[in-house]
């Protein structure tokens, strides 16, 4: 009874927070009216381009997964990667952590006759070479814009940019190990498999070795297939720097919206590469907090202190609440699938 509710207040935290930071920005000073009454002065041209260029990163992000599953089924659509893509953005923007969004795109694809192994070899790849590419990117972002770091009271920005470029190579490395040592992730999978035993979680466990050992030699051998295909590797980068590139450059259309200019678009896009890396670590439905708290941090040099407030409700309409009003129809997995499969 103590570990139900113990989960269910963590559950009706993980909504409440999220719904209380964007109360604090509807209500308070520079926030929801101050965004109304400057609506008329808004430049809804580069606005669109903000919207515009969200839409892309979802249909790049669902390239990159008919991309990873055509390798293995020559008979796989674009459109079931797109219909994939689709519940794999909402259910991560409604999951603490974005933790439901893997699972539910496994589900989809399995629904589309793809085999779970080779469906979690796709995914764990697109996560390994995704987080590889913005570790990098965001790297190379920063080294050409160190300028960003020097002055005063900018340690905390040092501090929180070097934990979310560690954090996510610490990520990197234990993945490749994961996807490449069989014997590790055996050992791992069997020390998991026997707790679960001994806590009566799992009743049958040689029945689940069976199945999971099964399951993960298909991972194994899509894996190496996979890195053995250096044509594949270099087009999925290249798609990723391209997904990120329209991502990052969604605060300085932003930024162009509200009549500003001035600032370099360079310069935001390693901010915004610096939000994300840290935000991805909240434990909470879209990283709230941690998201508007280093958005407001990084991005106040370039906002003034009446417009950033209103510039974060913005950013999370467009890069967020967006994927749940428009993705929300994909919830019903198995509704969507079905159509998935006769297309």
């Amino acid at each position: 009874m103590e570990k139900f509710n113990t989960k269910k207040l963590f559950n009706i935290l993980s909504l409440l927070v999220p719904i209380g930071f964007i109360i604090y920005f509807l209500v308070s000073e520079n926030g929801l009216i101050d965004l109304i009454n400057y609506a008329s002065k808004f430049n809804f041209f580069w606005l669109f381009l903000g919207f515009l260029f969200q839409i892309l990163n979802i249909i790049v992000d669902g390239m990159i997964l008919y991309k990873f599953v055509k390798n293995y089924d020559n008979n796989y659509s674009i459109s079931k990667a797109v219909r994939t893509t689709c519940v794999g953005q909402f259910y991560t923007a409604i999951t603490p952590g974005g933790v439901g969004g893997q699972p539910a795109q496994i589900y989809s694809l399995t629904k589309q006759n793809i085999n779970t192994g080779v469906s979690s070899a796709c995914l764990i790849q697109k996560f390994l070479i995704y987080q590889t590419i913005i570790t990098i990117y965001s790297l190379v972002s920063i080294v050409f814009n160190i300028n960003m770091f020097f002055g005063e009271s900018k340690s905390l920005m040092i501090f929180l940019a070097a934990f979310g470029f560690i954090s996510h190579a610490i990520v990197i490395i234990f993945i490749f190990m994961f996807s490449v040592n069989k014997k590790l992730t055996d050992k791992i999978i069997n020390f998991c498999l026997n707790f679960l035993f001994k806590v009566k979680i799992i009743k049958n466990i040689e029945k689940t070795k069976n199945n999971i050992t099964e399951q993960l030699k298909k991972f194994h051998e899509s894996n190496m297939s996979l890195y053995k295909n250096k044509r594949l590797l270099v087009n999925i980068s290249f798609l990723v720097i391209l997904q990120l590139t329209f991502m990052f450059s969604i605060p300085y259309m932003i930024y162009r919206a509200f009549n500003f200019s001035g600032a370099s678009i360079f310069d935001m896009i390693t901010a915004q590469a610096i939000v994300t890396m840290i935000s991805s670590f909240m434990p909470l439905p879209g990283g709230s907090g941690a998201a508007e708290s280093s958005f407001y941090l990084f991005f106040s040099m370039f906002f003034t202190e009446n417009t950033i407030k209103s510039a974060i409700l913005v950013w999370r309409l467009i890069t967020y609440f967006l994927n749940i009003i428009i993705f929300a129809p994909f919830a019903n997995i198995n509704k969507i699938q079905e159509k998935s499969c006769k297309s």
